[in-house]
């Protein structure tokens, strides 16, 4: 039985290689770059936010009604303290636990750990419930006093987050940036666009691993975005990932120019 040798993979140009239709187009500004970006986030925000609301409420229906029922009570609710109030509380406070909220005093977990949901009531009773969506990685949390932040995006399961509160973005950017136009909504708007270095349109894997390449922004404090005055063709680490580069819409008319004078000779050299 002849066993089958692996030939060892190779650095190859094919990734290198400019297409030279791209040679001499103007690149997107900065600030061209940084208001599509602004205008994408407009138009993706509301939604992201409502798809990540009806996920958490949803799973919160199927696995603690209770809780569910109870924190319609405490939003509508505008008498702090009152019976409705704090049964509410009963039932919200296990989910609370559960769900690690920041500022949760330690007397009411200890008491919902007891079985004494009562005593949690009590408790949260003197403190106010701050209901938020955080859609990005929250660090050290600082908040008032007597304040307990709710933390709704850890309502949805772990498996289902990502998806939850990142799948418009990515199917948003993903379908536009892979487009016969190359450009989100944003871009459009600012007369830009986004090209492979080698020419033609990205592939769907590739304008996927674009977006998903924008977490290296936060990631690394925004210093990456040096690159758009350090880098010559202005590529930032997603660019370099998928092989792109953003530039403008219009053709440049320096080489338009260009081709119009090389005409232009070759006429007259005909004609000679």
């Amino acid at each position: 039985m002849t066993r089958a040798v692996r030939t060892p993979r190779t650095f190859v140009q094919g990734h290198l290689a400019v297409s030279p239709d791209l040679l001499g187009l103007p690149l997107a500004s900065p600030l061209r770059r940084f208001l599509a970006l602004v205008v994408d986030g407009i138009l993706v925000l509301p939604p992201s936010i409502l798809v990540a609301l009806s996920a958490a409420i949803l799973s919160v229906w199927i696995t603690d009604p209770a809780a569910l029922r109870g924190i319609s009570v405490l939003i509508r609710s505008d008498r702090p303290g009152s019976d409705s109030s704090r049964r509410a509380l009963k039932d919200v406070a296990p989910l609370l636990v559960r769900l690690e909220a920041p500022g949760l005093p330690a007397e009411a977990i200890e008491a919902v750990e007891k079985g004494d949901t009562e005593r949690a009531a009590e408790v949260l009773d003197h403190e106010t419930l701050l209901f938020s969506l955080a859609l990005g990685e929250q660090g050290q949390e600082k908040l008032g006093p007597k304040t307990v932040r709710v933390p709704i995006e850890r309502m949805i399961p772990k498996y289902g987050r990502a998806v939850a509160l990142y799948g418009i973005a990515a199917l948003y950017f993903t379908l536009l940036t892979r487009s016969r136009r190359g450009a989100t909504l944003g871009k459009r708007l600012l007369g830009i666009r986004v090209v492979s270095v080698g020419g033609g349109r990205l592939g769907l894997l590739e304008s996927f691993e674009r977006f998903a390449a924008y977490l290296e922004i936060p990631a690394t404090l925004g210093f990456c975005l040096i690159s758009l005055w350090r880098d010559p063709n202005r590529r930032l680490p997603h660019d370099r990932l998928a092989n792109t580069v953003v530039v403008r819409s219009a053709a440049p008319a320096p080489r338009v120019e260009e081709d119009a004078g090389a005409k232009e000779t070759d006429r007259q050299e005909a004609e000679s």
